[in-house]
């Protein structure tokens, strides 16, 4: 892993501690060949233990002591923080697990209900981070030894069998979510994916020159290192031989003349015939019998797999409007505050006399990248509309998640006033001022009206959302139901925004006095400067 071994990495975020004792238990017997290449591999790895040791291990420490395990086969890419595990603990001396989440590449599941004929009932959407939370393993785990001592006959494969068998005996727990992406290095996707994120870090700390070559390594002058590749100690690349990275040749490995090498692990010991070609693969020179039990299922010696990157490539030039943009708006959120303090005194002045209830009602609603924060709003409904809205769903005049009513019975009867005007929204400007919205931008939406296009959430929580914008001023068939507007002009907004498009918005929110009429599309943005979705 990288220009050394994974046991390396995970041993060393953890040097600050001092002395301890550094164990290895694995989930076989480990014969003397295993255990003299582990501590060539880790000069630090004090013992051994085969399971029926364990005990034994345990009785050396006393009833103060923790443990804590790690498993590689469920691993973060930055190592694990101790802090947050010792952070979790109690004065109960409780367990605690560090745990992954399960994650999904476009972000989302989709769960289909079907009855006893087979026929669909349901599909329903859940979202990573937001109503999806399933773990996918345990990374580590920070026992108390009086814990383990008392579970007679503690057997266990893995950390999540661990969390399961300390469950199962009444020792109570802690799962604390980590931070980041965690790599089930049971696969060999998993494997190669984390690798290339690796060597992509190693080379970036390093230059393009540095760090690439390891002591003892060689490279024959007629061979070609194509983007980031790392050789590690002792290994041999021959005549004429091609290595496309992201790739790690492993310690005294040889790549053989004219052999073509794209984006792989090749493992320590591993010899690559000459005129060879792999790619995206971990190649190890153990059989392949033995293959299948280190990589698990994923493994298969037949075939030459393809896996698209996990990176992209960050643009050269980072746009710098949306930077400029927050700075601006939030100074003329802050002049407009002062200016309109008056207006929005009397406004609050009024509803208070109307009715019970806070003046300001803020709505939990989706910012930029997902995050939750309470929207804004003059008060221009009753005290407990939201549970009213779903008595009166049928009557919903708008297609898609939106929900309005012409004459909707809750509003009252300074709503019916301001609401007209937009009045009722001029407390965003102190979520603009915070630079949690912005004066243009896509319409504040809670979760549960973004979860119906992922394209469309993806696209819209991407920049700030807004006060006023582009559906809001030229949507059009409002009667007739717009949601397929609001996704398109959303989408159109965030691909074309820009100074001159923020201003015309604005003008047109003014002259259309919030979007009463419909504003031309072609007066914002014009026919040529179009791009298709």
């Amino acid at each position: 892993m990288g220009s050394g071994r994974l046991i390396c990495r995970m041993h060393e975020r953890f040097l600050s501690l001092g002395k301890y004792d550094l164990a290895v238990l694995p989930s076989f017997h480990p014969d003397l060949g295993y255990r003299n290449e582990l501590r060539d591999a880790c000069h630090e790895v004090n013992r051994v233990i085969a399971a029926d040791q364990f005990p034994e291990f345990l009785s050396m420490l006393e009833p103060s002591d923790y443990v804590l395990f790690l498993d590689p086969t469920c691993l973060l890419l930055d190592g694990v923080d101790l802090d947050v595990l010792l952070q979790a603990c109690t004065s109960l001396r409780s367990a605690v697990h560090l745990i992954a989440l399960e994650t999904n590449a476009g972000g989302t599941y989709e769960w289909v209900d079907v009855d006893e004929h087979g026929d669909v009932t349901r599909i329903q959407r859940f979202y990573d981070e937001v109503t999806w939370a399933h773990t996918s393993g345990v990374i580590a785990s920070l026992v108390p030894v009086p814990s383990l001592l008392t579970a007679r006959g503690l057997r266990f494969g893995s950390l999540a069998e661990l969390r399961a068998v300390l469950s199962s005996r009444g020792v109570p727990g802690r799962d604390v979510p980590a931070e980041g992406r965690a790599f089930d290095l049971n696969h060999e996707h998993e494997l190669l994916t984390m690798t290339e994120r690796v060597v992509r870090a190693s080379h970036a700390e390093a230059g393009p020159s540095g760090g690439r070559i390891g002591r003892g390594a060689t490279v024959h002058a007629s061979a070609r290192l194509l983007g980031p590749v790392i050789v590690q100690d002792g290994a041999h690349v021959s005549e004429h031989a091609t290595i496309i990275g992201p790739s790690i040749i492993g310690a005294r490995a040889t790549i053989g003349a004219n052999a073509l090498v794209v984006q792989c692990v090749v493992q320590p010991d591993t010899d690559i015939a000459e005129s060879s070609v792999v790619r995206q693969r971990v190649v190890t020179g153990v059989s392949s019998v033995e293959a299948a039990a280190l990589l698990g299922p994923s493994y298969d010696p037949s075939r030459i797999r393809a896996f698209p990157s996990d990176l992209r490539e960050e643009p050269g030039r980072r746009h710098n409007y949306p930077a400029v943009k927050l700075v601006v708006e939030s100074a003329i959120a802050v002049i407009s505050l002062v200016v309109l303090l008056p207006l929005m005194a009397v406004i609050a002045l009024l509803i208070k006399l109307e009715s019970r209830g806070p003046v300001l009602f803020g709505d939990k609603r989706e910012a930029k990248g997902g995050k939750n924060f309470s929207c804004l709003k003059f008060r221009t409904m009753v005290t407990g509309a939201d549970a009213l809205q779903r008595e009166l769903l049928a009557k919903n005049e708008l297609d898609g998640p939106q929900f309005k009513l012409d004459k909707d019975p809750r509003v009252t009867r300074v709503g019916r006033w301001i609401r007209p005007c937009s009045l009722d929204e001029l407390p965003q400007l102190i979520n603009v001022a915070l630079g949690q919205m912005s004066l243009v931008g896509p319409r504040p939406s809670p979760f549960r009206e973004n979860q119906t296009c992922v394209p469309w959430r993806e696209g819209r929580l991407s920049v700030r959302p807004g006060i006023t914008g582009l559906w809001q001023v030229c949507r059009h068939d409002r009667g007739e139901g717009d949601f397929h507007q609001w996704i398109y002009y959303d989408l159109l907004y965030v691909q074309h925004m820009s100074a001159p498009v923020d201003i015309k918005i604005i003008i047109a929110t003014i002259l259309t006095l919030g979007g009463k009429w419909c504003a031309p599309l072609t007066w914002i943005i014009p026919t040529g400067k179009l791009q298709p979705l």
